[in-house]
């Protein structure tokens, strides 16, 4: 069995977050340079090297906003803060319980892996936050796990929320954050 959670994640996995070409600002050590800057992933020897050996890039290079090399390569996923949009900040955060997140889940599995049959769940009491996915055959557990993963996307030093699903559940539409703390999944 494999439990994807929603501990704080590895920085593979931040870094990866952001698309080149997102603004953030810089917050980092760095005194001089802190303020708004667009990111690509490093292009270090060190970062293409471990690309190489086949790890994911860890790190960013800052742009100038109209996309010309900054300073500074090789700035740490917490050194920067993707800026808020225009339409970002006018749009109303609802939270989505786990259970509507599962029929999401469930429904994007089915798309992605037709013919398998997933067994979605959700915990109750203290676990209600968390979904088992279930199958017999078919995907690995990495694959699985790509579909899964989004539903814990976070990011900031607040653990501020990306993920967002859209779901309608018995005629009535669903759209927002959804709150899983973890996805287990068990391939039979």
């Amino acid at each position: 069995m494999t439990t994807v959670t929603a501990q704080p994640a590895d920085a593979a996995y931040l870094a990866l977050r952001l698309p080149a070409g997102t603004r953030v600002t810089y917050h980092g050590t760095g005194a001089a340079y802190r303020g708004r800057w667009t990111v690509q992933p490093c292009a270090c020897s060190l970062c293409v090297a471990a690309t190489l050996f086949g790890r994911p890039a860890r790190r960013y290079e800052l742009y100038t906003l109209d996309g010309k090399p900054g300073p500074l390569v090789h700035v740490r996923h917490t050194s920067v803060t993707p800026i808020v949009g225009e339409a970002e900040l006018n749009e109303a955060t609802c939270v989505i319980p786990a259970k509507y997140a599962a029929v999401h889940l469930r429904k994007e599995l089915r798309r992605v892996f037709p013919g398998v049959k997933f067994s979605v769940r959700t915990g109750t009491g203290k676990h209600r936050g968390e979904i088992t996915v279930t199958w017999t055959g078919g995907p690995r557990r990495t694959s699985v796990s790509a579909v899964a993963a989004p539903l814990l996307a976070r990011f900031g030093p607040d653990d501020r929320r990306i993920a967002r699903v859209d779901v309608t559940v018995g005629g009535r539409r669903y759209c927002g954050v959804p709150m899983v703390s973890a996805i287990k999944l068990n391939r039979d």
